[in-house]
């Protein structure tokens, strides 16, 4: 089986994956392994590749690196310490394929232009080589701004790579701050709903989309009136969070604590604590490229990272787009 797994910067996707593979490889008894597609460089990279290690550690991965030329490796053994001809029960994690196509791209060994070609080739070899496979990529193609010509062919590129990969597999699956929302086929752990609330939880309402659809007119419509305590992120006091009923911007509020030198760690759980029936509107931001500015990376990464512990502690999570809300989950 082929799945393909994709969603937002910091939106929960790769934890995601990983419950897929080694749900599928403790049913068929499989060997796991994790192809790293991402170049170990400076500093900033280098605290990612620490956090899915730790992510994954004791959970029985091989990892084998793979920055270019994944058909040929794959073909010939991927260079791991295990036998990889017997491909009945082996169970492969690729992450991921927005980095993979870079490398292609720019490295001095890369594809260039024949990057599409050689990734889609490169799965799948990989594919034949597996009884298991699960690839994670991004969504990289929704933000409007205008892009140098390298930054429109690489978004092209990754279109392109995307629907074919999409395809090719059996199921496909978008992470919503940490929610799977199924695309294609059937996805194992994919789940609209969770179990029953137990007493003292939580009965915060999250109100998610993208920018302009109606979130706020929404969330008054189907969760809290216009005329309660309502407060704007962009603008508000910051402890004004834990009083209120109702925030709109919420992404908005995370960029001025972190503009402010704020500890943003617990913020979900405080919020939670503290506030346990705030209904918060946040726009999505983790889509489109990865930002040059570093501030900007870190901000997009920690709101993501943020919402999806929201998601995980709400009783209530909805979609607008269009004004049109979809519930992604609920406790009964």
């Amino acid at each position: 089986m082929f799945y393909l797994v994709t969603g937002g910067s910091g939106s929960g996707k790769s934890a995601f994956a990983e419950d897929i593979v080694c749900s599928l490889a403790r049913e068929s008894g499989g060997s796991l392994f994790y192809v790293a597609t991402m170049l170990p460089y400076g500093e900033e990279t280098k605290r990612k590749i620490l956090r899915h290690r730790v992510m994954r550690q004791d959970k029985g991965f091989e990892t084998v690196e793979c920055y270019t030329g994944l058909e040929e490796k794959a073909e010939h053994g991927m260079g791991v310490c295990t036998e990889w001809e017997e491909a009945s029960s082996r169970c492969v994690l690729l992450e991921c394929i927005s980095n993979l196509a870079a490398n292609e791209m720019y490295q001095p060994d890369g594809a260039k232009e024949n990057t599409v070609r050689a990734v889609i080739r490169g799965v799948r070899a990989l594919n034949r080589k597996c009884r298991h496979l699960v690839v994670v990529t991004n969504e990289v193609c929704s933000e409007c701004s205008s892009d140098s010509e390298e930054m429109q062919m690489y978004k092209r590129f990754m279109g392109e790579i995307n629907t074919e990969l999409a395809r090719m597999a059996d199921g496909v699956a978008e992470v919503v701050y940490g929610i799977p929302v199924k695309l294609k086929g059937v996805l194992q752990l994919c789940k609209t709903k969770t179990d029953g609330k137990r007493e003292g939880e939580p009965h915060m309402k999250l109100v998610i989309g993208g920018a302009y659809q109606g979130k706020l007119a929404y969330a008054k419509k189907e969760f809290l009136a216009a005329d309660h305590s309502w407060i704007d992120g962009a603008s508000c006091p910051f402890e004004d969070i834990y009083t209120c009923q109702g925030i709109w911007h919420f992404e908005s509020y995370i960029r001025r604590m972190m503009a402010a030198g704020k500890d943003l760690k617990n913020l979900a759980s405080s919020i939670a604590g503290k506030n346990p029936d705030l209904v918060v509107v946040s726009t999505e931001i983790g889509y489109g490229l990865v930002p040059v500015d570093a501030f900007e990376r870190e901000y997009r990464e920690q709101a993501g990272r943020i919402c999806t512990e929201l998601a995980a502690l709400a009783e209530r999570v909805d979609r607008v787009v269009c004004g049109i809300g979809t519930t992604l989950k609920v406790l009964d």
